[in-house]
């Protein structure tokens, strides 16, 4: 019987996260949509960090690496250079400090902004990239997460089947006012 990793849990959510995201980018509430963007990017992180300090996914969770109680993102990102410098490149580290502020900005309106003076639907394109790359590098075995499984509409295909899927997914919500008919066609299957 298959047992999906322990880290395996934060891409369940991060993928709920990002479809919530885009629904709500598609439907002009942005605030809240870069909200679960943010929570989507910092899930995906500490699966991808959880997977190089225990690839099988057997051991390694909150309780035992301390470190994953951070919601820094540029700190999430720098504990995944081994696997690619994307994680420790000054423009990345940049843009998710920024998106970090916004996650707190969003829950707190009195938290002054430092890296940016608001988000608009130019940073979708910031997020598409990022969510890209990190759930692209994770080393799931049978994508049955919520994303891997409306992209094909089924279980059990490997990521590399449904690459071209997410790759889609993310090219149209760069372009997030054609992403309405996309999700009808990935939800409903109609055009």
């Amino acid at each position: 019987m298959f047992r999906p990793p322990l880290w395996g849990n934060f891409i369940a959510y991060a993928d709920e996260d990002f479809l919530t995201f885009g629904l709500l980018a598609v439907n002009g509430l942005l605030s809240q949509a870069f909200y679960h963007g943010t929570q989507a990017i910092e899930k995906y992180l500490k699966a991808l960090a959880l997977s190089i300090v225990d690839p099988g996914g057997t051991f390694a969770t909150p309780e035992t690496e301390n470190w994953i109680r951070t919601h820094n993102l540029g700190t999430l990102a720098k504990r995944c250079t081994s696997i690619d410098i994307f994680y420790s490149q000054t423009e990345n580290l940049t843009v998710l400090q920024r998106f970090a502020e916004f996650d707190q900005f969003t829950r707190y309106p009195w938290v002054e902004q430092i890296h940016g003076n608001g988000f608009s639907g130019g940073d979708i394109e910031h997020f598409g990239r990022i969510i890209l790359k990190v759930r692209n590098d994770l080393p799931i075995i049978r994508d049955d997460y919520s994303l891997g499984m409306e992209v094909r509409g089924h279980f059990h295909l490997s990521k590399k089947n449904t690459l071209l899927g997410t790759i889609i997914i993310i090219m149209l919500l760069w372009h997030y006012e054609n992403f309405s008919r996309i999700l009808t066609i990935l939800f409903v299957g109609k055009c």
